[in-house]
């Protein structure tokens, strides 16, 4: 039973902090590196302990949610699998995140007739931690994890239907220390409720892993996670700090997890800001439609992924996925992105959004300086092989002499791994250039545009249609600036701008003046000519 005896200043505390969206999604890692990514996962409840539910008609709400456990361990309560195939054979991992969540109001859940409707009713206090459960390797044992609550309704005053919560630990260092990734992995004793609970039950974890690999392009790869309800009104989430590679094809991809996503109510969907045509563009594949985007499935790519136990095509309110963002001939991101838009929404269902991650391609020189940056940043100790310091004479037998000389100091060898504070030399500090102290803050991109006087210009929009940059710019004029517009002849693009100058500290100084303007979410500064 939850407690009812808060006092009201904790209760106006709760609500202040979480309001009614839970906890905002917020960055939580970025990467930038040679290598790909895998996302693995499954859900934890369904209407059999061990066999897969592939009926995709049923609805979340009528099904009596039992845990799966697959796993034949009597000490476990829940339990499902998943399988990496194919990966290289001992990659360097950078980043491995185990993330899971559930719909957890009460132990049980069950619909009794209250007069002449029927009424979800809650049995039983919710036991332990949400935040404690099992992990296994491939070719391992169990072993006990406490990972991070990012947020768990109960005893809130929000979303107090269904108590979500969401967990997080980093196993980076776990992986480290296989010798292969591939093979199965087990997750155990994750915690939700079991029965019928309104809107339905739901449940899973996933495993998002980033991997080096230098025959990889170079890449930026960021993850968010919180816990946030989608309905009717929007959630966006911008992706920025990086550069689209210069030229071909930008390859972008997207790792998505959510709760109660119900495929019969087709109102849901994810859509991607279209800078060309001024809007949002709803993003669809072969098993996720555009108004159905979330339909309580996993899937990889254009498939259902089935390398896990159970695999049922029903995941009955899980929702994973990884995929590409379609973007034939460059139409949704060109050679000179610096940021995306991702925009959630369920007009009649809603569910709950709690893991993205984001990678794209990014430019060789992008890369070069975010790893240069990372360097710089490292205080390091020069290797030091030999020490040489004085030490006093031994005494020396008198000799007689008409020229009175002061003994000579002797030397001797100090070990290598004998380091004290006077031996250390320390690093020479980096010292940044105005421009480099600018460019942490802001991006600037440099092009050619011939018969474009050189300098530092600040560009509001890019439009490939003409009519397109010239009602923005009416906008601008509207709201007393003065923009301008120039082509970029390698693909005609238009871009229109509000400030420029040859030296770049006055363009900054624009740029802090807008940026906080919600029509400027997307300026920045390009160095032209220069």
């Amino acid at each position: 039973m939850k407690n009812l005896y808060f006092s009201i200043i904790a209760l106006l505390l709760l609500y202040q902090t979480y309001s009614q969206e839970g906890v905002p999604f917020k960055e939580n890692k970025q990467l930038y590196l040679r290598g790909n990514s895998i996302l693995i996962g499954n859900n934890i409840l369904g209407d059999d302990a061990t066999k897969p539910l592939m009926d995709i008609s049923i609805p979340n709400d009528v099904v009596k949610m039992k845990y799966i456990d697959v796993d034949d361990d009597e000490t476990t309560f829940s339990s499902s699998e998943a399988t990496i195939k194919n990966a290289p054979g001992k990659p360097k991992i950078a980043h491995a995140a185990l993330y899971w969540c559930g719909l957890y109001p009460s132990e049980k859940g069950a619909l009794r007739k209250s007069g002449n409707k029927m009424v979800h009713v809650g049995r039983g206090d919710r036991e332990g931690q949400v935040n404690s459960i099992l992990f296994k390797t491939p070719n391992g044992t169990y072993e006990s994890l406490n990972g991070k609550i990012i947020f768990d309704s109960y005893n809130t005053e929000v979303f107090t239907t269904n108590s979500p919560y969401v967990c997080y630990a980093d196993v980076t260092s776990k992986l480290q220390n296989l010798a292969s990734i591939n093979g199965t992995y087990t997750i155990a004793n994750i915690k939700a409720t079991e029965g019928e609970i309104s809107g339905g039950g739901s449940a899973g974890w996933l495993l998002y892993i980033v991997y080096e690999d230098a025959s990889e392009s170079p890449k930026y790869f960021t993850t968010y996670n919180g816990l946030v309800e989608v309905n009717k009104e929007a959630v966006a989430i911008d992706f920025k700090d990086f550069k689209s590679k210069e030229e071909g094809i930008v390859n972008t991809t997207i790792a998505l997890g959510a709760m109660e996503g119900d495929r019969k109510i087709k109102t849901d969907e994810l859509s991607i800001f279209d800078k060309k045509n001024g809007g949002y563009k709803p993003l669809s594949n072969k098993v996720r439609e555009e108004k159905n985007f979330f339909n309580s499935s996993i899937t990889m790519g254009d498939a259902f992924f089935t390398d896990r136990n159970p695999n049922s095509a029903n995941t009955l309110g899980f929702d994973l996925l990884k995929m590409e963002i379609p973007n034939p001939n460059n139409d949704l991101l060109d050679n000179a992105t610096t940021q995306v838009n991702l925009q959630f929404q369920a007009k009649a269902d809603r569910f709950y959004l709690f893991f993205v991650a984001f990678e794209t391609e990014i430019n060789k020189d992008f890369l070069e300086e975010k790893s240069k940056a990372v360097e710089d940043t490292i205080i390091s100790t020069p290797e030091i092989t030999e020490i040489i310091e004085p030490i006093e004479p031994e005494p020396k037998k008198t000799i007689v002499s008409t020229e009175k000389k002061e003994p000579k100091p002797l030397q001797k060898k100090i070990p290598a791994n004998k380091k004290t504070k006077e031996n250390v030399i320390p690093k020479k500090p980096v010292v940044l250039s105005e421009e480099d102290k600018i460019k942490k803050e802001v991006r600037v991109q440099s092009m050619s545009v011939p018969g474009l006087a050189s300098g530092y210009y600040l560009v509001t929009n890019v439009f490939s249609v003409k009519e397109n940059a010239l009602k923005w710019s009416q906008f601008l004029t509207e709201k007393s600036y003065r923009p301008q517009t120039f082509i970029n002849s390698r693909n005609n693009w238009n871009y229109v701008y509000v400030a420029d100058n040859k030296a770049l500290k006055p363009v900054y100084e624009k740029w802090k003046e807008y940026k906080g303007f919600e029509y400027f979410k997307e300026i920045w500064i390009m160095k032209i000519n220069l």
